[in-house]
């Protein structure tokens, strides 16, 4: 095209040249046309009359210059062709249609050229090149990236941006075709397919730039049935290196998701849709690709009455920080003046933390551990191959190791002591002027190792049964700007909504003391970050 303009500026520069004596003396003007406003022209209108032409030598070459526009002076105006989307011929038959039914209702797995019905771990749907022309879809992206504002959503289970929903942005005409489609022929088409009463849509366009993601759910909420998501990927494709997958995971003998038996790569013009039941465990790993964007139209079809399904109960292994194992302090040979710099020992010291405490509620101390004593500690964290580690489980609620207490280095196991030890409840009875030295007083701890792709969510944890004051020390990132995610927030949550009121970033040898009456989780430490391992010490105290 843009060698076609250079084309008619040079001939029309070279026109005017020759005749520029006589072009004054032309006069002409422009009749009005009803249907102007219905063309999309590139061409001097044919109704523009000459009233006076002197002889000349030269002709007036005029065009606009619009990529919808022909040319070629020959060529009547015509009107651009709206695209519409169609699925594809052959999913319409009998025949096809009759195969996947039975394929769906059966729970049988099936493959041919452009369909896959998988049977486990649930019933998925993935049918490639779903329109039967991707010319829609190319102008569909085109119009999402242009004219649709991408709000970002961050909460403890995802990272990325999404649209509002596409009910509301249907004054664009790709929007509202492609909206229009996936509420009468897709879910009419979907429901015959799995004999599902579909009653309505819900979707949204969704946009994962790198390190966003959406962790392990099942998707059950209210009146889903059926999930779909139809891929909008460019023309540069997509790589199982570039992340983004549709990850599908199996389920332990509890119940719970464990393990991801299925990654789907995104390809575009391919929809994949699935029952929501309590097994539809899934994610969408992290885009791990600097230089592309992983768009998509995504939803569900729902019904009335809404379905019911068993949720599997989760019980909190012993020593876990979800649990109600507390420890009672205890005594310990300890010496704080040869773990803790003077200052925090300092009784000056101890009135401006416990001010602050009273004031703020949280307070960090930095560099609270002398030097080489930090240094030893990070150094057997890191080195010391006798410290054994372990997942921490499910899935759905957390994501990184824990120490094994049975068996611990002498320096990582005075350090436990330290944090247990009458003395440390005393020093933070002192900070916080809480109740730390009576007989109830408790606390529980874990020694946890983080590495990309960690994270701890919200849960189902009871966050209101008590208020307790949190201590988190990190090791072995000396930088926080090395790791991307990984902060831990203490946030509100009401109707759905989480408001972040403490963020506490993974800098190491700071003593981070918060006084918690509400939730708290860490975000999902990203496979992007310079920092590829660190480790936190995490104990949580309560007066009774």
């Amino acid at each position: 095209m843009m060698d076609h303009k250079e084309d008619v500026k040079k001939q029309k520069a070279g026109n005017i040249e020759e005749c520029s004596e006589d072009e004054e003396s032309i006069t002409y003007f422009e009749e009005s046309s009803e249907s102007e406003t219905e063309l999309e022209c590139n061409l001097w209108d044919a109704d523009c009359k000459i009233l006076s032409l002197p002889l000349v030598t030269c002709g007036l070459i005029g065009c606009h210059l619009m990529p919808t526009c022909e040319n070629d002076q020959d060529l009547h105006p015509k009107k651009r062709p709206k695209l519409q989307p169609n699925l594809r011929d052959d999913l319409l038959t009998k025949a096809s249609i009759n195969t996947l039914q039975n394929n769906w209702k059966s729970n049988n797995s099936f493959v041919s050229q452009t369909v896959e019905i998988i049977s486990s771990p649930f019933k998925v749907c993935i049918i490639k090149d779903l329109l039967d022309s991707t010319s829609f879809l190319n102008d569909l992206r085109e119009k999402f990236y242009d004219e649709v504002s991408f709000r970002m959503r961050s909460l403890d289970l995802y990272e990325f941006f999404q649209s509002i929903d596409l009910k509301h942005l249907t004054d664009s005409e790709p929007i509202r075709a492609i909206y229009k489609f996936l509420k009468n022929d897709l879910m009419t088409w979907v429901s015959t397919i799995t004999g599902y009463e579909l009653t309505h849509i819900s979707a949204s366009c969704s946009l994962y730039s790198d390190s966003d993601y959406l962790l392990v759910h099942d998707d059950l909420r209210e009146d889903r049935m059926v999930a779909f998501i139809l891929y909008l990927t460019d023309e540069y494709g997509w790589k199982e290196s570039d992340g983004g997958s549709l990850q599908l995971f199996s389920k332990d003998k509890n119940g719970q998701p464990c393990d991801v038996v299925r990654s789907i790569i995104p390809v575009n013009n391919q929809l994949i849709f699935f029952q929501v039941t309590n097994e539809s465990y899934h994610q969408v790993a992290e885009v791990t690709s600097l230089n592309k964007y992983r768009l998509s139209i995504n939803g569900w079809f729902h019904t009335k009455p809404p379905p019911v399904f068993e949720i599997p109960r989760y019980v909190p292994s012993d020593n876990s920080l979800y649990s109600n194992n507390y420890k009672q302090s205890k005594k310990v040979n300890v010496n704080l003046e040869v773990w803790v710099r003077d200052e925090y020992l300092d009784n000056m010291a101890i009135k401006q933390i416990q001010k602050h405490i009273e004031e703020n509620s949280e307070i960090s101390l930095k560099s609270f551990f002398i030097d080489e004593t930090f240094k030893e500690i990070s150094r057997t964290l890191q080195e010391d191959n006798n410290l054994t580690w372990k997942k921490v489980a499910p899935i759905n609620r957390y994501n990184y190791e824990v120490a094994d207490l049975t068996k611990l280095p002498f320096v990582i196991e005075r350090l436990l002591d330290l944090f247990q030890s009458n003395q440390m409840f005393q020093l933070l009875q002192k900070y916080t002027e809480l109740d730390l030295h009576r007989k109830k007083a408790c606390m529980k701890f874990e020694l946890q190792k983080w590495t990309p792709g960690s994270y701890a969510l919200l849960t189902d944890y009871d966050w209101k049964e008590r208020n307790e004051l949190d201590l988190i020390i990190h090791f072995g990132c000396k930088k926080n700007s090395d790791v991307i995610g990984a902060r831990t927030q203490y946030v509100t949550i009401e109707d759905q909504i989480q408001n972040a009121l403490i963020t506490i970033e993974p800098e190491e040898n700071n003593l981070n003391i918060v006084y918690r009456d509400s939730a708290r989780f860490t975000k999902y430490f990203s496979k992007l970050s310079k920092c590829k391992c660190f480790y936190t010490l995490i104990c949580s105290y309560s007066e009774n």
